[in-house]
């Protein structure tokens, strides 16, 4: 009887590992992403960090030079007394006094400004700081108080004032002067008065000797005045017709508030504007007492132009940051399809080299830019992440293959720098992207057998 045959050994199994099939690899990729997103969020963080150092800096040049200037005026400020009468018991009347203020803007206001614009530095960080020399004259027309009940002899002209506030008075210069009726006289510290909602500024007497104010007609006036500032510069209307004309030698305004201007020219070397605005849209009246709450809304109201920064480093280093999943996820796409069309193995340690590439991107292009510009930095930190990543998946996918995963990360530095200097259509131009990235992923793998284990077909 012949021995029975060894038992053949049986077939080796055709099952695998999850992560050998392209699906499975797939899903490790993604787990990932999701931790490369931790040192991105990192980098996030110092953009933030170093945001947080420049408005420091900021701060510390608007304390020294002057910050943003907010001019509401000028205003008549004329103090008077009325007049209660009582009767006791006894039938004696008796008349008591009360002090009180009129409050009156002009009838009509021109404004003259012209800003001498330059960069201020504060260690590698700068800002625009600006000196304004302002020119201001209109007229104002004698108050009726008789719908109050104030008798004219009770208005104590002698002690008339025109205010002017301004935000940050401490940065005007020395040379401020007013003419009234064609007599020069000189601006005080302070408003003189606590009322007005506290507003700061200065203010001069009209009639120390108890000379007429308004004569015959209307009482003219012109201001000059020279005031450092910086980021912004408003106005408030405070006449029956405010008439602002401004230039300056920035040319990127911003213009704020309540009103546009009715006439802009801006190119390269500035920008001009002009506003014209009547006191039929404000919410406060030409004349009111001393304790009516108009402060608020006479400084909500007031419109003027900020001195624009054209590219915000920190702002577009943050926006950058959030491209980060997507530069990577079209960059791990290609290195994928490249290993599963092929059945060359890529190890996910290697995938994380990568990864750690491209996230340096962000930081390399802040440090740069802090001391060269955005443009030159982005420049540098493209090329230089392209390169080490294209050179490095040589080892990975091969040389053909490489040069792909090159091309498309060339491709996508280059688009997101589009989407970046056309700040409107950034969403769009990143939806755009993602769709046609998707769909080109999609035509890639339309015949990929996801549960294969070895070399993908595309056939």
């Amino acid at each position: 009887m012949l021995p029975e045959a060894p038992l053949a050994p049986p077939p080796p199994s055709r099952r695998t590992s999850l992560f050998q099939s392209p699906g499975g690899r797939l899903l490790l990729i993604g787990l990932l992403l999701l931790v490369l997103m931790i040192p991105a969020q990192m980098i996030r963080g110092v953009v933030q960090e170093r945001e947080a150092r420049r408005d420091e800096a900021a701060a510390s040049i608007v304390a020294s030079w002057g910050g943003s200037q907010r001019l509401l005026g000028p205003i008549l400020r004329v103090p008077f007394v009325t007049r209660h009468g009582s009767t006791d018991a006894q039938g004696k009347i008796t008349e008591t006094t009360r002090a009180d203020a009129l409050y009156l803007l002009p009838q009509t206001l021109q404004v003259d400004a012209r800003l001498d614009t330059e960069l201020r530095h504060r260690g590698m960080f700068e800002m625009p700081v600006y000196k304004a020399d302002l020119g201001l004259r209109g007229h104002f027309v004698r108050p009726d108080l008789s719908r109050w009940g104030v008798r004219p002899e009770d208005i104590d002209w002698s002690a008339a004032e025109l205010v002017v506030s301004l935000s940050e008075p401490c940065s005007l210069h020395a040379d401020a002067w007013l003419d009234w009726q064609g007599k020069r006289l000189r601006f005080r510290p302070s408003l003189g008065s606590a009322q007005l909602g506290k507003l700061a500024g200065i203010h001069v007497p009209l009639s120390p000797d108890g000379a007429e104010l308004f004569g015959q007609g209307p009482a003219g006036f012109e201001i000059a005045l020279t005031v450092n500032g910086a980021e912004a510069l408003s106005f408030a209307p405070t006449a029956e017709e405010t008439r602002v004309r401004l230039s300056a030698g920035w040319p990127h305004p911003s213009f704020q508030g309540g009103w546009l201007p009715v006439q802009r020219q801006i190119d390269e070397r500035g920008f001009s504007a002009a506003w014209s605005v009547s006191w039929l849209g404000r919410d406060y009246p030409q004349l009111w007492r001393e304790h009516s709450p108009v402060g608020e809304a006479l400084t909500a109201s007031v419109f003027g132009v900020s001195l624009a920064v054209p590219v915000d480093t920190y702002l577009l280093a943050e926006r950058i940051s959030k491209y980060a999943l997507l530069t990577l996820v079209c960059t791990f796409a290609v290195i994928w399809l490249g290993e599963t069309l092929t059945g060359r193995r890529v190890h996910p340690m290697q995938y994380g080299f990568v990864g750690a590439g491209l996230c340096l991107f962000g930081l390399l292009q802040l440090s740069v830019a802090e001391h060269f510009g955005f443009a030159m930095a982005y420049g540098v930190a493209a090329v230089a992440v392209t390169l080490m990543v294209t050179l490095y998946s040589r080892s990975l996918v091969g040389n053909w293959r490489a040069l792909a995963v090159g091309g498309v990360l060339a491709g996508l530095y280059g688009y997101l720098y589009t989407i970046l200097q056309a700040e409107d259509y950034a969403l769009l131009g990143g939806t755009v992207a993602l769709f046609l990235g998707l769909a080109l992923a999609m035509y890639l793998t339309r015949r990929i057998d996801w549960f294969a284990s070895g070399k993908g077909e595309a056939g």
